[in-house]
């Protein structure tokens, strides 16, 4: 993927979206709406493994993307393939209804499950760049809590020291 790769990000072929994601994404078809997305999501957030292997969590990072963006708040690398499917499941509004909230809950809940204890997050932290996937899944966290209403910290979400 031309343009992703070198960046860590979530979206970087060095980062989590491997060619696997990258082509689920491909895959995903805007008239089943967000019913892969949850699926993916469900995956790892409901496993009863939490150590799930790469590809799985990889996937699970995708979606949680599709929903920030869904809800106004994609990131920076977010490939056009996420952005037509984000405008044609109709996506870029506040959440209003409790599904909506329960779909940000489940990317959150993913999430944390890819970061805390899946094998990619084990492989991420022995690799050079852990400390930029790190920032990058923690700025999808902070993303998909700003999509819930939550405003987002003004120093980036960073640890205030007891100094400062």
């Amino acid at each position: 993927m031309p343009g992703y790769v070198g960046v860590m990000t979530t979206w970087s072929t060095d980062g989590a979206a491997s060619g696997d994601a990258l082509l689920w994404l491909a895959d995903l078809d805007p008239t089943q709406g967000v019913h892969p997305v949850r699926r993916a999501l469900r995956s790892v957030a409901d496993a009863a493994d939490p150590h799930v292997e790469p590809t799985r969590a990889q996937i699970a990072l995708v979606a949680a993307e599709l929903v920030a963006a869904l809800h106004g708040q994609p990131g920076s690398a977010l490939p056009p393939s996420g952005h037509a499917w984000v405008a044609a499941v109709g996506g870029v509004e506040p959440p209003r209804r409790d599904a909506d909230m329960d779909l940000l809950v489940l990317a959150t809940r993913a999430l944390d499950m890819v970061v805390t204890s899946s094998q990619l997050a084990d492989e991420r932290s022995l690799q050079p760049g852990a400390d930029s996937w790190r920032r990058s899944t923690d700025d999808l966290r902070m993303r998909l809590a700003a999509a819930g209403g939550m405003e987002r910290p003004r120093d980036g979400g960073r640890q205030r020291t007891t100094s400062e």
